[in-house]
């Protein structure tokens, strides 16, 4: 194809396309204004005054463009044309040219379109609630004197990690330790005389049951001789445990002194420090951030399509880029003063980039409908008839009734004589008739991989 012929045909199909977008006829004339022209040089000239067709701009935000703008829009137009052109031309042999209907290649539509499509699909459309809301620790714990007075040691500082069973802080325990220490050594020494009672009363019962055996003493003799080792076995037993009972309460009163860490988190305050004196209103604040909590507002109208178990994505509302996947673990059952209804989410924290009070954006799942065919909305058309979307077959446009469900943002659900697979004109359907030949330039996924907000 020559360099000529070429530009004369993207001139022609130019004319042709910008045809439906051109200005209205001028009453004095009889003649309307053509949106391009071919010039007698082979160069194309362009109306500015319209957009290109496929335009995504009206005519009232084009009226809005500077004269760059628009020719700038105006040439990718042309660039896209061209590419669709010599793409074909490269396929059919070299002498072909694509022509429109009518003799020498006078006036028509056009014959070959070219379009973008996109393989048909059946997907679940997940609906969703947006809102704002605040995070909060997963869990606050906040440990507390368990007896007055004195603080001995401090053994972390706002800020540290710790685990369950660390210690925290202490209370001066010295009378404690001294009481305990005193203690048990009265009752060591106890002990050890009743453990002198008791061997004597062994010794005296072997030896009785020894006499007996020979016949040197009565049978009575050695009933007395059991029963004083059963008293003094008695008596060591129950000096034994006193002991026991005694030393565990003493030590029950130095637990009371020390504070241990009832679970893994990070020290985020304490009211006091070594030295201080301190009561059971005191304390230290060990938050859990592994786990982490957003609470939304939702209104009255949404509350009660919400339920526990259900999906959230959050977003930190301070950097976007880090987003998270959790889940609604319960919803309030009052309202409060602006009419809204507390929902609250769990979210895993584990690289802890999440703090309390942090603002973050949400997205609640209120419904999971149905796998149906998804389509975006501008590949519909809609006439006075219904609804339909085109599909290709054997390079060919197929018109197909169909009719709309629910929608989410750009895309929404359709029904109808369809098969996953069709190739699903997503661009260039505004310009096709049934049966137009047409010129797959490029085919696209059109279904995001995943939600995005």
């Amino acid at each position: 194809m020559s360099k000529n012929i070429f530009r004369w045909t993207i001139g022609f199909l130019i004319i042709i396309l910008a045809g439906c977008t051109a200005a209205p006829a001028d009453k004095e004339s009889g003649s309307s204004a053509p949106a391009a022209a071919a010039s007698t040089a082979g160069e194309i000239v362009v109306d500015l005054s319209v957009p290109p067709p496929g335009s995504q701009a009206t005519q009232e935000k084009w009226d809005t463009f500077d004269d760059a703008k628009r020719q700038d829009s105006w040439d990718k137009y042309i660039d896209g044309l061209a590419a669709a052109q010599t793409a074909t031309a490269e396929e059919a042999p070299a002498e072909e040219v694509v022509k429109t209907p009518g003799s020498g290649g006078g006036g028509g539509a056009m014959s070959v379109i070219p379009v973008i499509v996109g393989e048909l699909t059946k997907a679940p459309m997940e609906l969703y609630y947006y809102g704002l809301g605040e995070l909060n620790a997963g869990r606050e714990i906040r440990v507390r004197p368990l007896s007055a007075g004195t603080v001995a040691s401090v053994y972390v500082s706002a800020g540290d990690i710790v685990e369950t069973g660390d210690l925290l802080f202490s209370l001066d325990n010295n009378d404690l330790v001294k009481n305990i220490e005193r203690t048990s050594e009265k009752w060591d020494k106890d002990i050890e005389l009743a453990e002198i009672k008791l061997n004597e009363a062994l010794d005296n019962l072997e030896t009785a049951n020894s006499l007996f055996a020979k016949d040197l003493i009565a049978q009575a003799e050695v009933e007395n001789a059991r029963k004083s080792w059963e008293e003094a076995n008695l008596s060591y037993e129950k000096i034994q445990l006193s002991k026991r009972s005694e030393l565990e309460n003493l030590q029950e009163n130095l637990r009371t002194t020390l504070a241990i860490s009832p679970g893994r988190g990070v020290v985020s305050s304490l009211s006091f420090q070594k030295g201080d004196q301190v009561n059971n209103t005191d304390y230290m604040e060990i938050i859990d951030i592994e786990s982490i909590l957003v609470s939304v507002p939702v209104p009255e109208n949404i509350i009660t399509r919400i339920r526990t178990g259900l999906k959230v994505y959050g977003k930190k509302a301070s950097s976007p880029e880090y987003s998270l996947e959790g889940t609604v673990i319960s919803t309030a059952l009052k309202a409060d003063s602006n009419r809204t209804y507390e929902v609250t989410a769990s979210f895993e924290n584990t690289n802890q980039k999440l703090l309390p009070g942090m603002l973050i954006e949400a997205q609640i799942q209120l419904t999971r409908l149905n796998s149906d065919f998804i389509v975006p909305k501008e590949s519909i058309i809609s006439s006075g008839a219904g609804s339909f979307i085109f599909r290709i077959k054997e390079n060919a446009a197929e018109k197909v009734p169909v009719e709309t469900g629910a929608s989410r943002g750009a895309l929404i659900q359709v029904r109808g004589a369809l098969a996953e697979g069709d190739k699903l004109v997503l661009q260039g359907q505004s310009y096709l008739q049934p049966g137009m030949s047409v010129n797959v330039i490029e085919t696209r996924a059109y279904l995001p991989e995943r939600t995005e907000f």
